[in-house]
């Protein structure tokens, strides 16, 4: 198995955070899973997941995605973004990539925000989350 870097970990924390039953259910996973991949891209990352079968999925096991997650870094131009993917109830994979640029070796000086500012939309990140 392969272990969270840094990054992942810091991007996987604001994507998860909020008060909303759905969330605690993919912290949950994310503490209980492992890391089966890190591939890179050229102009970001994929990092897959596997969780195990006895940990609780979301209801109805709905597949979607989400990322109102964005990042800037002092080595990059135009930003970062991230897309969290969940299959069949259950984290599946995580996507980082950049705007326009090759992805640097190492991010120098990351600052993570909420695409909408500093406080996350809660009612619009919960109306995707629950219409699956």
């Amino acid at each position: 198995m392969t272990r969270l870097t840094s990054l992942t970990k810091q991007v996987l924390e604001m994507l998860l955070n909020g008060d909303d039953e759905v969330l605690a259910l993919l912290r949950e996973q994310a503490k209980h899973g492992n890391v089966t991949s890190n591939k890179e891209t050229g102009v970001g990352f994929y990092t897959q997941f596997v969780v195990p079968s006895e940990v609780a999925r979301v209801p109805g096991r709905p597949t979607f995605r989400f990322g109102d997650v964005n990042g800037t870094a002092e080595n990059v131009k135009h930003g970062l973004g991230f897309i969290l993917f969940v299959k069949d109830g259950a984290l599946a994979s995580l996507e980082g990539y950049t705007y326009h640029e090759p992805w640097p070796d190492e991010i120098g000086e990351l600052k993570l925000t909420y695409s909408e500012g500093p406080i996350r939309n809660m009612d619009k990140l919960r109306k995707l989350l629950h219409e699956q």
